[in-house]
This record gives C-alpha cells, structure tokens and sequence, in this order.
C-alpha cells in the first residue's frame, strides 16, 4: 500500500470561472480559448483522503473560488483537516454566507486581488471591483467581530504597475490601514498577454534600476510596518543566475477545476493552444504540463509516477527541469526590510 502523501501546500482551483474581461489578467487576452470548469465536490473529498498531512489547502486558480457553488462544503472539508486555509476571490460573488462560513469553520485568511487603489485604475482589470472588495472587507470585519474571532486574517494581492509605481506606490500604506487590511502582497507585473499590458510590465532592466525599486519597496515596508501592516514584497531580479522555484513542486502540487494535477498553477492554464505571454522581451508558450487526471486517477498513483518522481527530484536540488528554465517565476526575489 502507498502511504498518503505529505504536502506543505495544495493549490485549489475550485472554479476556472473568471469574470475578468480586458486589462492585465490572462483570461482577458484569451477568453476565447478559455476552458471554464467547476471541480465537483466528491472529488475534492476523494482527493483529501489521499492526502496523510498538508501545511496548507489554497483555494486559488485562474478563476473565482465563489463561481464553484459547493465552495462552502469545499472549505468547511479543507479546515477539517486542519490545514491551514487560504481562499483567494475577487469579490464579485461575496455574500452574508460566504462571510459566515468563511468565519465560522475557521479559515486562516482571505486574499482580495487589487489592480489599483482607485475604481479607475482598478478597473482596468475589468470584470473586478475596488467597491466590491472593500465592500466585501468591511462585511467580513464585521462579522468577525460579531463573532469575536480573530481569523480569517483579511489581506489584499496587489499588483504594482510601471505606471502604479509612478501614481499610486506612495499612497499604498496609507490606503491599505484606512480600509482596515492587516496584510498585503505586493506583486510587480512581470509578464504580459498582449502589447498593450507590456509597456506596464515592471521588470527592471539593470542592478541600478533593480536596487531603487528595491529601495522604495523597502521603503514602503517600514512604513506599512508602522502602522501594523505585514507587507511582503517581491520583484523580479534579472540578474538571478541559480534556478530556484518560489512554488516548490517537490512538496506542493496544482489541482485544475477539471481534476488534471500539475506541478504548479502557471502549468495548468485553462487555456488551449496555441497560447503564450511575453516575459522581458520574449515570446514564451504557457507551459501545459498535466501529470494525470483525478477523474480517472488517484492522487496517490499520479504522485508516484516515476516521471513525476524525477521532476521533483530536479526541483528539491534546484535543477530547472524542462519547461521551468526559463519561467518567470524563478526570477522573483523577496525584498527584506
């Protein structure tokens, strides 16, 4: 017998289901390819009794965890197992429920995706709302405290543009205490789906450029520090030259809302080729990298292929396996204040 797998994070695509329509997400710029899935709920519960420990069930993908309407059973499962859960959402779908549920059975935090700290910036992810998600954070506040819990911690992703850095990187710890959020990524635009998103991309081009936005990042910190917040920033360091995967597939693994497993999100993109993005300069295709399937496999026989075995070997010696050389995840730095 096979001994159930130990994990230290399961990502979760509870729904492929995106509302985005133009700006910087991937299902703007190939919403006609896009392949919409809602992971049925026995087999989320099949997949957990594969699993012996895990550190941490996300529930993240490339769409709306709300669009899946047994998303509440799905979370109530994931905090069973004492895991520490995370769910990600734009917002759009937050209800009184969801906010109950969420601060019922315990989930550790919520994330909300901003693209800007205006509507008007903001929406240039259409499809997504500043309102809503503000909206949403003083709903869960609420409820929070009517409960008298201390979790879901309510945190925001937000996304640092060329012309964000410009117009917004200022304000943001300012912002961010007056809407009552206790902790922040900060993610620069790395990669872009389309010529108009790439001349806001923010990859810096020298050290030089590279250490003043270090600089300001940490510059920022300090700040938002100040004033109680966790902001945990990386960018993406150009002159990186050891291969490291900020994702870590030897401990962790992708599960698509179709039931296909992969190493990692950014190789499980709902989307069907031919289909690409632009990393400094480049052309490169979305790797599609499926390992199996749950609806004709266990986790378990997926997890022990030996090809799979050998990939994750490479990972845990920092080898980039094919397909992950180049990928511009492995160029991103934590900034340290």
């Amino acid at each position: 017998m096979t001994a159930p797998l130990v994990l230290d994070r399961l990502h979760i695509e509870a729904s492929s289901r995106s509302r985005a329509e133009t700006g910087y997400t991937i299902h703007a710029d190939h919403k006609k390819s896009w392949l919409d899935h809602d992971l049925p709920l026995p087999l989320f519960r099949s997949l957990l009794t594969d699993i012996g420990a895990v550190g941490e069930i996300r529930f993240q993908g490339w769409g709306d965890p709300l669009a899946n309407p047994d998303i509440l059973p799905m979370i109530a499962a994931a905090c069973a197992t004492k895991a520490r859960v995370v769910v990600v959402t734009d917002a759009g779908r937050f209800t009184d429920e969801h906010a109950n549920a969420l601060v019922r059975d315990g989930v550790a935090e919520v994330l909300f995706p901003l693209a800007g700290l205006t509507e008007e910036t903001n929406f240039r992810r259409r499809g997504t709302s500043l309102y809503m998600v503000l909206d949403a954070i003083r709903h869960l506040r609420t409820v929070r405290a009517v409960h008298v819990a201390t979790v879901p911690r309510i945190g925001v992703r937000y996304t640092l543009t060329r012309s964000g850095l410009v117009s917004e990187c200022e304000a943001l710890p300012e912002f961010l205490a007056q809407a009552g959020i206790e902790q922040a990524r900060l993610r620069p635009l790395s990669y872009a789906t389309s010529p108009v998103t790439e001349r806001d991309t923010l990859v810096p081009d020298t050290p030089e450029e590279y250490d003043r936005l270090v600089a300001r990042l940490t510059r920022l910190a300090s700040q938002a520090k100040a004033r109680g917040i966790d902001l945990d920033s990386r960018v993406v360091h150009g002159g990186q030259t050891r291969f490291h995967c900020p994702d870590t597939p030897g401990s962790a693994l992708f599960v698509a809302a179709d039931g296909s497993v992969s190493p990692c999100p950014f190789r499980g993109v709902p989307v069907t080729p031919p289909a690409g993005y632009r990393f400094h300069g480049q052309d490169r295709p979305f790797p599609h990298d499926v390992r199996g399937n749950l609806h004709i496999e266990s986790l378990a026989a997926i997890w022990n292929t030996p090809a799979y075995q050998d990939f994750r070997f490479l990972h845990d010696t920092d080898t980039p396996p094919e397909g992950c050389a180049g990928c511009w995840r492995s160029f991103l730095a934590t900034v340290t204040v």
